[in-house]
């Protein structure tokens, strides 16, 4: 009888305990309280490896087709054009992204995770099926709108992983993260050079594999990924939940992005910069922002952007978001625009500027790993350090890139390394801390927030540069080329149209200009060459300004590695850990 009362007893404690558990999911708990529910089994077994790999294999997959695709939107463009605004491709699907990255993020923090990863794998997989049949721009563009909205969904992996590990180790998360990206990340530019060149599906076949990709991420997140039901109170059912979310909040998100990267996009493109259609949309996208700011801060009942990602232990979630949006700017100088600069001034063939893209895409993925396991692992690798050191190499590389000519080659690939180094260091950085800093009710809306902003500072930094090099191209190549060229009888209605071809690569109608020889085409070649030399130093000059900005920021990042436990934020419902006795901070019934 004895044993039969102490074994009621032990229920009776099991069961508060664990509603003291699921009580503390609440949006309003304290950070300091998440910690004092106690650390946990922190061993990795199968059915965690398994989870780990469906969530990397699902940012993977999200990163594949942008990778890919941004390398060879020419190609596309000339099979299925030409036409003037083939680059909406890639802004179609960086506003999508944009967009659904937070709110992804935010809403399975609520609802569960595994339902936006299967519901992100079947957008993508349907904008990929419809990017292979496509036959003309405009339905390229919507696949790649659709593409866009999966791939936000499937970035959750970068949350999701760091929930399943504790919390000393989801910095080795992120580094392994980075691992597993290598085919896309380092690869990603000559594999897309490479499809177009030698096979005759050409860029379709970037396509195929998106589909096999989404399809076997879509059975993995089904059959091994098993996450908590969220965070909706006990009690509260969905429908009560969706009824009750800040939809004005959501709403005025949504509308300022799209708003805002239109006008982005649109400006010096579609139309000038000067032009209505630019000014009002830019203008309102950033009314909108500051009307969500308001709304947020005193208008909302229940904010979705959550006071507490902004209070507390996650106080300085502003200032990281600053780095991440500079850091965007920066990054898009060093990797971006690098097959650019390849092509204008060191090569022309495919494959070779494929090859010549490795050592940035190497030098990221090391920066990354290296970042992710060092930081805060002892006293000279805190957040901040990390960050600063990050900073500092970044800095050093874009100087580096300011002495790059057509006739240094080494030189260029040697920054290109370093510079993507130093940003693989800060970008890994930054979701480490920020994942360490918030709340594990928050980690997918914080996470994926910044990845959000990164993404719109590199949409920012896009038009920067851009400007940058049409301006300088117009001012350097003429006289370049007029000087190159003087004394070869050029006719004068030939310089005009010879220098336009060979900027658009276009050296078979430039040579047959009159008064073009194989000596001008050399010549000017050479002149133009010089003259981009001239555009993306600048560039990098404009780089160095704002990587400056991340580094005053990076000194104002507090200390993480107190944050750096044994605890471990979720338990997945088919845990051995679970069935013998363990706990979890989210322990309620997978979905």
């Amino acid at each position: 009888m004895a044993s039969n009362k102490d074994h009621v007893d032990i229920v009776d404690i099991e069961l508060k305990e664990a509603e003291m558990n699921r009580n503390s999911l609440g949006r309003g708990d304290s950070f300091e309280a998440e910690i004092e529910n106690g650390e946990q089994e922190s061993s990795m077994n199968r059915t965690k490896w398994l989870a780990c790999i469906a969530l990397g294999l699902s940012y993977s997959t999200a990163l594949q087709q942008h990778a890919c695709t941004a390398t060879i939107v020419k190609h596309i463009d000339a099979a299925l054009g030409p036409t003037s605004y083939y680059n909406w491709m890639l802004s179609a699907n960086n506003i999508a992204n944009s967009i659904a990255l937070p709110l992804s993020g935010g809403l399975s923090d609520i609802f569960g995770r595994k339902i936006f990863f299967i519901g992100g794998c079947m957008l993508s997989l349907t904008g990929v099926t419809v990017a292979l049949a496509a036959r003309n721009i405009p339905t390229m563009i919507a696949a790649m709108l659709l593409k866009g909205f999966g791939s936000g969904a499937q970035a959750l992996g970068i949350a999701a992983i760091g929930e399943l590990v504790p919390n000393k180790h989801r910095g080795t998360a992120q580094a392994a993260l980075d691992l597993v990206t290598l085919p896309w990340t380092v690869f990603g530019a000559m594999i897309g050079n490479s499809m177009v060149k030698h096979y005759a599906l050409s860029f379709r076949i970037n396509f195929i594999i998106g589909i096999f990709l989404n399809l076997l991420t879509i059975a993995m997140i089904h059959f091994f990924y098993h996450p908590p039901r969220g965070s909706l109170p006990p009690g509260t059912s969905k429908a009560k939940a969706l009824r009750e979310l800040d939809w004005t909040g959501i709403a005025l998100y949504s509308i300022g992005m799209v708003l805002l990267l239109m006008g982005i996009a649109f400006g010096g493109k579609t139309f000038p910069w000067k032009s209505a259609g630019v000014i009002v949309n830019i203008i309102l996208g950033l009314l909108a922002f500051i009307g969500l700011g308001f709304w947020e801060w005193k208008g909302a009942r229940n904010p979705f952007f959550a006071h507490e990602i902004f209070t507390g232990q996650s106080s300085r979630f502003p200032i990281v978001l600053g780095i991440t949006f500079v850091a965007g700017m920066s990054s898009y100088a060093a990797n971006a625009f690098w097959t650019q600069e390849s092509q204008a001034m060191f090569f022309s063939d495919p494959d070779k500027i494929g090859l010549s893209s490795l050592p940035i895409g190497i030098g990221g993925a090391i920066g990354g790993f290296l970042g992710g396991m060092l930081l805060g692992k002892g006293h000279f690798f805190k957040a901040n350090y990390m960050l600063l050191y990050g900073a500092t190499i970044k800095i050093g590389a874009d100087i580096m890139l300011t002495y790059v000519t057509p006739d240094t080659l080494t030189l260029a690939l040697v920054a290109g390394f370093f510079a993507m180094f130093g940003m693989g260091i800060v970008l890994v950085g930054t979701i480490v801390i920020v994942q360490l800093s918030c709340q594990d009710s928050h980690i997918g809306l914080a996470t994926l927030v910044l990845s959000s902003i990164r993404s719109m500072g590199g949409s920012v930094a896009v038009t920067i540069y851009s400007s940058i090099m049409q301006n300088t191209m117009k001012e350097e190549a003429g006289p370049k080329v007029g000087e190159a060229i003087a004394k070869m009888n050029v006719p004068r209605t030939s310089i005009g149209p010879l220098i336009k071809l060979l900027m658009g690569n276009r050296e078979k109608d430039a040579a047959k200009l009159p008064g073009v020889t194989k000596a001008v085409m050399q010549a000017a070649g050479t002149a133009i060459k010089w003259a981009w030399s001239v555009a993306f130093k600048r560039i990098y000059i404009a780089a160095i300004a704002f990587t400056s900005v991340m580094f005053v920021l990076s000194i104002f990042v507090p200390d993480i590695s107190g944050n750096m436990t044994n605890r471990i934020a979720v338990t997945l419902a088919n845990d051995d850990n679970t069935k013998k006795g363990g706990k979890s901070h989210k322990s309620e019934q997978a979905v």
